[in-house]
């Protein structure tokens, strides 16, 4: 099912400027197909800065998102590898980098339980995130998927 969400919405760049081109470059294939809004994206950075870097939900993974009625259309999904990483939090501390952007959109408060829950179970396994970090193709990424 992952698998499905996902399919056109992978991408690959070797860097972004900051953390907000990283969510703005990331949530692109949610615009083009009409799953989000313009607001949603803006709703997503601003719940950063309000809220702090709580989107960093494991090593090397963020998991931006905001509430239905800031702009989604429909249930979603999208992922950006970024090559070199970019900082959320303490630009100093390696540790601290994240090379994946999983934009999730929903509708409402439980149909994207289950995207979410297959989602973790990937996020939780670092063999197979070190295993992402390594991919070089979009391919790649999708079969560790």
């Amino acid at each position: 099912m992952l698998k499905k969400i996902l399919d056109s919405k992978v991408n690959i760049v070797d860097n972004v400027k900051d953390w907000e081109d990283a969510i703005r470059t990331a949530a692109q294939p949610l615009i083009a197909d009409m799953s989000i809004t313009n607001n949603y994206i803006e709703a997503m950075i601003n719940n950063v800065k309000k809220f702090g870097t709580y989107i960093v939900v494991a090593p090397k993974v963020a998991m931006p998102h905001s509430r239905p009625e800031d702009g989604v259309n429909k249930n979603c999904l999208a992922l950006l590898k970024i090559n070199e990483g970019v900082f959320f939090g303490d630009e100093t501390d390696e540790e601290e980098k994240v090379y994946f952007i999983f934009v999730l959109g929903a509708v409402d408060n439980e149909s994207h339980i289950e995207t979410l829950t297959q989602l973790m179970d990937i996020i939780d396994d670092e063999d197979k995130i070190e295993a992402m970090v390594k991919a070089e193709s979009v391919d790649e990424i999708m079969e560790l998927i």
